[in-house]
């Protein structure tokens, strides 16, 4: 009787100490939901990351605020997108999203439009438009900075031509203006996730 109480005792601590360790293993290995480097951009998210992105820049404020992005990229791999509703989620304090579905419009009825205080990451959940992106500094301003609504709006018909489809996500940072919702070919109904990433 006394063996075999010692037997079992002896299993028991066995498989205790086999357990932390492979618990203690599996928190030190845990992957994050994003991984950035100088030059890459790596995360469970099927989609990838568009060539238009500033990644150098994007490391420097990875580096800075990590949980912010890794929440951006958690809720990308770990949501059902497309059973989203349209309207906005809080993420976080620093935080939030906005689901939405539109009609894409006409190029000359969409405007571009730059940010301040949030770096836009852009997703297609489905359908596909083009997002127009220029970095000139002399554009004709429509609206001037609403501080509230963290947005300026310009008049400006030429930049760079962006397809923009659920296999690719864009990151625009303050520098980055843009012009989302113009039409592929003709217009058609699109939702769209944009994540809003406090820069400070």
């Amino acid at each position: 009787m006394k063996r075999k109480r010692v037997l079992s005792i002896t299993v028991v601590a066995v498989y205790f100490l086999f357990s932390v360790g492979c618990s203690s293993t599996g928190k030190r290995t845990q992957m994050k939901s994003v991984h950035i480097t100088a030059n890459t951009i790596r995360s469970d998210f099927m989609a990838k990351p568009d060539t238009s992105i500033n990644i150098k820049q994007l490391k420097k404020h990875f580096d800075k605020y990590p949980e912010r992005w890794n929440s951006v990229f958690k809720l990308l791999v770990e949501t059902d997108l497309k059973s989203l509703e349209p309207g906005r989620i809080d993420i976080n304090e620093n935080v939030y999203a906005v689901v939405s579905e539109y009609e894409t419009k006409n190029p000359l009825d969409a405007k571009y439009e730059s940010h301040r205080k949030f770096i836009d990451l852009q997703y297609i959940i489905s359908g596909e438009e083009y997002i127009g992106l220029t970095h000139r500094k002399d554009l004709d301003v429509i609206s001037p900075y609403d501080e509230e609504k963290d947005i300026a709006f310009f008049e400006f018909d030429g930049g760079d031509m962006l397809l923009a489809s659920p296999s690719t996500y864009f990151i625009f940072f303050p520098e980055d203006i843009h012009r989302p919702c113009i039409q592929v070919n003709e217009a058609s109904i699109v939702r769209k996730i944009v994540f809003k990433i406090q820069v400070n």
